[in-house]
């Protein structure tokens, strides 16, 4: 019997609003537990586009309604599979809604731990990592035109110099809002956890100022999932970055 607990923190950075939005399932209500794990969710607006904040809240809200709603005999993949299409779809309509089609959107993460295993889906480029003995590992890969430009590289059409140092290197090529889910990044199959394990769901305004060697260290140096939640993001704030994200991190500890 694995136990899972959760810690979690934000901060609206140096920006003018908060466009970073998370989610937990009752981590407590044992009879949901015990058929469809423990889930959780973290969602970013896209600043560039019209309310990133609306996205990322509908994102959530709309996951985790259609989660909650799983039935005993559904399993858990197909339950986050339409999860995550309630969720583009809620993010659509409600864009649609505000005349603000194909310019309102968010990335989302979503992390679930089931009989001590860990499904995860993630669009955009919001993170899930396995910190396992003080080691990082980040499970997704960044759905941004960096991805491209890698391939560029590796067949020779431009240097790695500039492709690290392209001006559209972040620009994200899928995320919540942008029509009919083609490429959602997942694991195929579910991943084996062991006692001690933390699992670690951040908004780009984490990781894109810690490096992993201090992501790791502030996972490592709180075994309280909150106060590690809320060391992550002091140090962040620490570094003082004067045009610093939105940062949220939700930090699930398992025992």
């Amino acid at each position: 019997m694995m136990w899972v607990f959760p810690g979690n923190a934000s901060h609206i950075g140096r920006r003018n609003q908060q466009q970073d939005a998370y989610a937990l399932s009752d981590f407590s209500d044992h009879r949901f537990v015990d058929h469809a794990g423990y889930l959780a969710i973290v969602a970013d607006g896209i600043g560039g586009m019209l309310h990133g904040a609306e996205a990322s809240h509908i994102a959530t809200s709309a996951f985790l309604a259609s989660y909650q709603a799983k039935s005993v005999l559904h399993e858990v993949d197909e339950a986050l599979d339409d999860a995550l299409r309630a969720a583009s779809q809620a993010v659509i309509e409600d864009a649609e809604r505000r005349d603000a089609r194909r310019n309102m959107g968010s990335t989302l993460v979503a992390a679930l731990i089931y009989e001590q295993h860990l499904y995860w889906r993630a669009v955009g480029d919001s993170h899930v990592y396995l910190c396992r003995d003080g080691r990082l590992s980040q499970l997704n890969a960044d759905q941004n035109f960096g991805r491209t430009l890698q391939l560029w590289v590796e067949e020779g059409l431009i240097s790695q110099n500039m492709a690290e140092y392209h001006p559209d290197r972040q620009s994200l090529q899928n995320y919540l809002g942008l029509g009919e889910l083609q490429d959602v990044e997942r694991n195929r199959r579910p991943l084996p956890l062991q006692n001690g394990d933390v699992i670690l769901l951040c908004s780009d305004g984490v990781y894109g100022t810690l490096s992993d060697t201090e992501i790791a260290h502030c996972l490592m140096q709180e075994k309280e999932p909150m106060a590690a939640a809320a060391l992550l993001c002091a140090q962040v704030l620490a570094k003082q970055h004067p045009h610093q994200d939105n940062l949220t991190a939700v930090v699930l500890a398992c025992y």
